[in-house]
């Protein structure tokens, strides 16, 4: 991620969600160094900025990653991108690593559902009221992945 494709991140997110982040938020998580936020999208450039199609941020502290946000763009949703960019995020934890990946989805998200169950992730819990602008609990989801664990392992076709 750079500073550069924050509005085409924001783009994306505006189109994802029914309550996006606000901008201030995608700039703080540029600067964190915690954070590992990165984006997917075609080698080619338009005026010289790469597109972008999608995007994850994940929070990496030590033996623990929490999966905050990721989003790809509506139109090229099921195309793997996504389970592209999850796969990316867990291989660099498992080189770091590894250990607890957790992460919270709607209960409504089930195409979400889906893309973490196919890399084994299992709900471990529910956060009552988690989305306030509707009062839709979450589902908190997670995995342990083990050093070196995700190397090889085949696309899930997500």
């Amino acid at each position: 991620m750079r500073p550069e494709y924050l509005g085409q991140v924001l783009g994306i997110e505006q189109a994802s969600f029914k309550n996006p982040w606000p901008p201030a938020a995608f700039a703080a998580e540029i600067q964190h160094p915690w954070s590992w936020f990165r984006v997917i999208g075609p080698a080619k450039k338009t005026d010289g900025i790469s597109r972008v199609d999608g995007f994850i941020i994940c929070w990496v502290i030590l033996s623990d990653m929490h999966v905050l946000n990721l989003a790809v763009l509506p139109e090229c949703r099921r195309k793997s991108l996504g389970s592209a960019l999850l796969q990316d995020s867990l291989a660099d934890f498992s080189r770091q690593g590894g250990g607890y990946v957790s992460l919270e989805v709607r209960p409504s998200n089930l195409a979400a559902q889906e893309l973490y169950r196919a890399f084994g992730f299992e709900v471990v819990g529910r956060r009552k009221q988690y989305y306030r602008s509707d009062n839709e609990d979450a589902l908190i989801m997670a995995l342990e992945v083990e050093e070196e664990q995700m190397r090889g392992r085949k696309d899930t076709g997500n």
